[in-house]
């Protein structure tokens, strides 16, 4: 009842976003952002399963995202809630890193997203955000507070990473971020870089799948850098920043999220690269070019961007001494409010390209305008340099507090040794005497020795029985070993002497079936094919009582070795198709992951015949369905067979593995072929398990370890 109560709930919260979005762009029609949307409604609209609603909603607030729309926040909170719902928490916590980027001015909103992980389980992903969030409120301080509370909080967190850092890691970096954060405020200079740096040395020791914080580091790193001249270290955190920008598209786009676009981003790191063509190779500076402009094509807030002021084609006319180009472009774009932060840079380029073209009006206007600029530019740095100066002298301050504490520390550690020895002086005469009367015990303990030494003997004996009673119960266990070994003998030479025969029944009957008169062999070849399947049943039926044997004495074997299930999953569709019936259709989706693992690809096979023959069995009408994903954070492969059949009670998704059991009487088989599965399955490092969220029949799903290397 509460299932289907939140299926419902899900269907109308799902309705209620269809009927809030209504999107529309101003690049709409040249991205064509609508139609894709529509397409996604229609899906939404159908019966799907809460996983596909999810994905397709994350779809939506991708497009959203890429599009620059204002919708995309209240879509986050939507998913959130459905993701919460359906216990999809990589999704959920997603949508929470993603509502406090879109809220660092609002600290109300940022509290309460910091509230809700309080209902998620201690994970790297979970603890990721909460430092994300704490990025986000320490963008909010520095930069929207009022200027009591920042230079108090500023204050507090310097003396802590100066006295007292956190032992934490995530509390380190928290910190840490917060006082680079203030003082990118003041200064744009050594003691900056110096503190990136140290920021820098502990992302690097999070988990590697922390991509989000490593993601913002390099962000503040490279614009740090850029701007203290340290042009190689700004270079190599842009480098880093679209490597991690790859690898989150490639494993969004795997996941289903082929809309996930980081292309204003790709096409601002690419513009920052360029900015420094004046100290990169001429490959360097043509790469980078072509990558500026291709983005500002595909991606409509980067074609905004680049519309307003055109700085890849500025930097790249510089790199080329295309002069005359790059001076339209300044002197076209230098008022923009985009290039405020680039003006004196780009002034000093006018210099250089009116005097190479001998423009002297040009040339006259920008060295007045830089000339000012850079007049300010030092009276500004001797106010960056008292302030980092103070900064400095603050850290001083409090590090001599500090020593101080730890003077007056040592002194009452000094006055406490001398009260502990004048303890311990009191503690020896009180033990003199303990000691008179520990003798006195002596004396006593003596005549309980002997006493002691009977129960001794008594002991040894009792010891002696009890080796005994040991090597009984050894000699025991053998025989129950060699009994189990003659046991699994007796099988295979049972398996041996049925299957002879058996053969020989199919062969003599085939045999009297070719030599019957034509007018009687259908009549006859009908009888030799009941022969020919009953003999076949009871093969199998033995083989399986075999391979139980086997898998019980450990006698089974693995020979691992990079498997390519999708091959493997091919094999075991086209060995059962003969047993599927005709109105029943086996389908190997086509869209599923195609993933290569080191495993034993025969058990593999064994367990997916199995588990088919099973679904074609009781499956008369609809299909069976195959699929295979990288789940549980890229360690596992699932493999997921789907039937339309009658299904299987929750109830007993436990009980159809125990040997011998059958739900339908009359089906045919002794029960054998589910146990002997999931012993495989677990014996490869997996596990075979019934879903019993699919409600449309039965679904098996075998999960094995992802193993590449």
């Amino acid at each position: 009842m509460n299932n289907k109560l939140y299926t419902i709930l899900g269907k109308a919260l799902i309705l209620l976003v269809l009927s809030h979005l209504s999107f529309v762009d101003s690049y709409a029609g040249i991205y064509n952002y609508d139609g894709i949307i529509a397409n996604l409604n229609k899906k939404l609209s159908s019966d799907c399963t809460p996983g596909d609603s999810i994905t397709i909603l994350t779809n939506i607030f991708d497009i959203l995202q890429v599009s620059g729309s204002p919708k995309a926040d209240s879509i986050a909170e939507q998913i959130y809630q459905v993701a919460r719902r359906h216990e999809k928490e990589r999704t959920a916590l997603e949508m929470l890193r993603h509502r406090a980027n879109c809220n660092n001015r609002n600290l109300d909103v940022l509290d309460e997203l910091d509230a809700r992980l309080g209902e998620f389980d201690e994970t790297p992903d979970s603890r990721q955000t909460k430092t994300f969030i704490a990025f986000s409120r320490n963008y909010y301080y520095a930069h929207y507070a009022d200027e009591e509370t920042r230079r108090r909080r500023f204050d507090e967190q310097l003396q802590k990473v100066s006295v007292n850092p956190p032992t934490n890691l995530y509390e380190s970096i928290e910190l840490l971020h917060a006082v680079c954060m203030y003082i990118s405020l003041e200064s744009k200079g050594e003691l900056l870089v110096e503190y990136i740096d140290r920021l820098g040395k502990l992302v690097d020791r999070l988990p590697p799948d922390n991509v989000e914080l490593r993601s913002a580091y390099n962000v503040q790193a490279a614009i740090a850098f850029s701007q203290a001249g340290e042009t190689q270290k700004a270079v190599d955190a842009d480098l880093r920043l679209i490597g991690i920008m790859d690898s989150l598209r490639n494993y969004y786009s795997s996941n289903g999220r082929p809309y996930r676009s980081y292309g204003a981003n790709r096409y601002i790191v690419y513009t920052r690269l360029l900015s420094n063509w004046e100290k990169l190779p001429e490959e360097d500076v043509r790469k980078y070019y072509e990558m500026a402009r291709k983005f500002a094509a595909d991606d409509p807030r980067a074609a905004a961007t680049y519309a307003k002021a055109p700085l890849p084609d500025i930097y790249y006319a510089m790199a080329t001494k295309d002069y005359a180009k790059a001076r339209d472009l300044i002197q076209r774009h230098i008022d923009e409010p985009l290039v405020k932060n680039r003006r004196s840079q780009l002034l000093r380029y006018l210099i250089i390209a009116s005097e190479a073209l001998g423009d002297k009006d040009s040339l006259l206007y920008a060295s007045r305008e830089y000339n000012r600029m850079l007049e300010q530019s030092i009276n500004d740095r001797m106010q960056e340099r008292y302030k980092e100066l103070q900064i400095i002298y603050d850290s001083y301050e409090f590090k001599q507090e500090y020593e101080k504490l730890r003077t007056e520390k040592s002194e009452n550690e000094s006055r406490m040794q001398r009260n502990i020895i004048i303890i311990v002086l009191a503690a020896l005469i009180i033990l003199l005497i303990l000691v008179f009367f520990l003798v006195k015990q002596y004396r006593h303990s003596r005549k309980l020795a002997a006493t002691l030494k009977i129960a001794n003997d008594s002991l040894k004996t009792e010891r002696d029985t009890l080796r005994a009673s040991q090597a009984a119960l050894t000699k025991a266990r053998d025989a129950a070993l060699l009994s189990n070994q003659f046991t699994t003998d007796y099988i295979k030479n049972m398996s041996n002497e049925v299957t002879v025969p058996l053969n020989a029944i199919v062969e003599y009957s085939r045999l009297i079936v070719d030599c019957t008169d034509s007018n009687d062999r259908p009549y006859l070849e009908r009888y030799a094919e009941q022969v020919e399947s009953n003999c076949a049943f009871l093969t199998a039926i033995v083989n399986d009582v075999l391979h139980l044997s086997e898998i019980e004495s450990e006698q089974v074997s693995l020979r691992r070795e990079l498997v390519d299930l999708r091959h493997v999953a091919e094999i075991s569709v086209e060995a059962i198709r003969s047993m599927v019936p005709k109105s029943v259709e086996i389908v190997l989706d086509s869209e599923s992951s195609n993933p290569d693992t080191y495993t034993d690809p025969r058990r593999v096979q064994q367990i997916l015949i199995n588990v088919l023959s099973n679904a074609a069995k009781y499956t008369r009408q609809g299909r069976i369905f195959l699929e295979c994903h990288i789940v549980d954070g890229g360690k596992s492969v699932a493999i997921a067979v789907s039937d339309t059949g009658p299904g299987i009670p929750a109830e007993e998704k436990e009980r159809i593995f125990e040997r011998f059991v059958k739900l339908d009487k009359n089906a045919t088989g002794i029960g054998l072929g589910l146990p002997i599965s999931r012993l495989l399955a677990r014996m490869l490092g997996g596990d075979l398990v019934l879903d019993t969220t699919y409600t449309h029949g039965a679904r098996f799903i075998l999960t094995l370890p992802y193993v590449i290397k």
